[in-house]
């Protein structure tokens, strides 16, 4: 696609189980977390992508689980139930998208809830991927991009032995500061709040 990538290392990624979480907000994303090569890591992934059969026959292939969107409360409900009993069962690590669906733009749109709780009832720490697409190399909206340079960065793991129920939201939002102090940091001419 004439775009150039970065990865950290897999030596640099945990061995214990974690829910990676990412910002999403490129046509790229998928390529590039797909890219990282993860071992032992379930992707989430929302079945509005089922339209894309190239993308949903390698997807289940790796295992991936799709996630209902909104509309369907009751199957997203289950869908969050049984992915967190097959967590606490599992040792396997879980990737996910904090912003969910939405619509893209160059930011770090709001977070959703689903992923954290979760996490926190699986017990399992944060891990932060930043991918970092210029936004003049984005593709959403299949707009014209020019070739640039992308990245996927680790970011330090965030414990959640702390959190509860009735502190998550304040957690929820700690994490998403991380999010937008390192896209503010990436994009001086493009702040996000």
């Amino acid at each position: 696609m004439g775009f150039k990538s970065f990865y950290p290392s897999l030596s640099e990624f945990p061995k214990h189980q974690v829910l990676y979480t990412f910002n999403h907000n490129a046509e790229q994303d998928i390529l590039l977390l797909t890219a990282l090569g993860l071992k032992n890591t379930r992707f989430v992934l929302s079945e509005k992508t089922w339209i894309y059969i190239p993308i949903l026959v390698s997807a289940i292939s790796i295992g991936t689980r799709y996630i209902p969107q909104k509309k369907h409360a009751k199957r997203r409900k289950r869908f969050f139930k049984n992915t967190t009993q097959f967590l606490i069962k599992s040792k396997y690590s879980i990737a996910a998208s904090s912003e969910g669906v939405h619509d893209h733009f160059h930011g770090i749109a709001p977070f959703n809830s689903g992923i954290y709780k979760m996490a926190l009832e699986a017990n399992l720490p944060i891990v932060p991927l930043y991918i970092h697409v210029p936004e003049e190399s984005n593709m959403t909206g299949f707009k014209y991009a020019k070739n640039g340079t992308l990245c996927i960065e680790l970011l330090d793991e965030i414990s959640t032995k702390d959190w509860n129920m009735d502190n998550l939201d304040k957690h929820i939002n700690d994490v998403r500061t991380v999010f937008v102090n390192r896209f503010n940091a990436l994009n001086p001419n493009c702040k996000t709040v």
